[in-house]
């Protein structure tokens, strides 16, 4: 896992109180239970601190995974790869 890859599964391990197996590019608000309107803010929140980039309100009601994330940051030149 990448340096970014960590410190995105990091926060969300601890914003959405899921385990490290949860943390799927494929998994969202439908296979975690924690994941709804106010973890999405507070998601939007840390990875503003996280990565320097701020997610429109656009971007944050798309988001339908993790990997949705990730495309967003990637879009903006955050690295996922080793």
């Amino acid at each position: 896992m990448s340096p970014n890859d960590l410190k995105l599964r990091d926060l969300l391990v601890e914003i959405l109180l899921i385990d490290d197996e949860q943390y799927r590019d494929e998994n969202g608000p439908d296979a975690i239970e924690t994941w709804d309107s106010l973890a999405m803010v507070r998601i939007a929140m840390a990875v503003e601190e996280a990565f320097g980039y701020g997610m429109t309100p656009e971007e944050m009601v798309s988001l339908d995974s993790i990997g949705d994330i990730k495309a967003i940051l990637r879009a903006h030149d955050t690295r996922f790869d080793g």
